[in-house]
This record gives C-alpha cells, structure tokens and sequence, in this order.
C-alpha cells in the first residue's frame, strides 16, 4: 500500500463479498496519519456524512471523524460505498475527499437549514471502467482511479445550487456536468470545468 498527500490510498481492489478486514483499513488509516493526511491539529466537533449509492441504493448515515481522528469502521464502509459497482472493487477513497464531502453537507446546512443525504454517482472508478466512461466526458487520468473523486447530486435541489455550494468549498477540483446534473469534487489541486 502506498499513500500522499497529493495521491491518495491505494490497496488491492476487494470485493463487497470479501470487504477489506479491520485490519487492513487500520493499516490504511495508519499511513494516512504517517503521511500527514488524517493527523488533525486538535480535538474537533464529530463530522458525518449521509451518502447514497445511486447504483447500489447502500447509504451511510454516520459519523466518520470522531474529532479526534478518523474512525476505522466507518472508513472500510465509506470504501465500500464509493467502490466502482461495475467491478464490485475498492480502494482506501482519500480521507480528504470524504471532509470535501462534509464541507459541503455543512455549507447545505447553514444554507438550507438541514443536511442533505448526497447521492453519489461514481467514486472508485477500475481503469476498465473508467475507459468506458471517456466517451462521456471522462477523464484518462481521472481522480476516480486513485480513490480521490466523486460525483454527486442532491435530490430535491437543482444542478445550480449544488454548483454554487460546491464552488464556495474552495478546495480540490470540481467540474459541473450538466446533461448528467452532477457535479464531480475530488482532492486534486484547485480547478473548474463546465460540461454540457
């Protein structure tokens, strides 16, 4: 397993079926704190995230950062949730992106009053499955190969609002895809794109 700042976890693909064991996603949150990614200056509020596969229709409605550092348990279930569903294969996702994704539950709930559940269209992407999805816009070398992006939609709010909130995150890349009415976040360095 290798791991960055600017790249991400990695691990060998796993399977719903056989979910990577507690003691690999230890192992893997371990390198995220030896690699300067998970280690938080000091104890902080609880973070959660509420998220749906659309695929799947899995969710996760739970506390992922206990405001003291990331919760072991919840980071093997967040894996298995944004795992690319056509291959059934997962990766340790960037702990980043899973605060990206809560940056932008809270700037829902001071700007709406409640915290959204995020659906999530893709995450963890297998290059097989990512070089099916070029001819629809994505990437070569998308982020959704090194367990860094997802896209997302917020059901019950347009494609505008959720632009305009995921643009006031100011951290990571993020692209609008109209004609899929979703928008992609990932820990990359800052960017936009807009397509139709």
């Amino acid at each position: 397993m290798r791991g960055s700042a600017d790249q991400g976890l990695h691990c060998p693909p796993a399977t719903a079926a056989g979910a990577m064991g507690r003691r690999a996603c230890l192992a893997g949150l371990s390198a995220a704190v030896a690699c300067g990614i998970a280690t938080p200056a000091a104890a902080e509020a609880p973070r959660s995230l509420r998220l749906r596969n659309v695929h799947t229709g899995e969710t996760f409605d739970d506390v992922y950062h206990d405001g003291a550092g990331y919760v072991a348990e919840m980071g093997e279930r967040l894996n298995l949730l944004l795992r690319d569903h056509h291959a059934d294969a997962a990766v340790y996702m960037d702990v980043r992106l899973f605060d990206i994704l809560w940056r932008l539950q809270q700037r829902y709930l001071r700007a709406r009053g409640h915290v959204p559940m995020l659906n999530i269209h893709s995450g963890y992407r297998t290059p097989e499955t990512n070089a099916r999805l070029v001819s629809e816009g994505a990437a070569l070398n998308s982020y959704h190969l090194r367990g860094q992006a997802a896209d997302i939609s917020v059901e019950g709010y347009g494609i505008h609002i959720l632009a305009n909130l995921s643009r006031g995150i100011g951290q990571g890349g993020w692209g609008i895809y109209w004609r899929g009415r979703f928008v992609h976040l990932d820990t990359g360095p800052a960017r936009f794109w807009y397509r139709r």
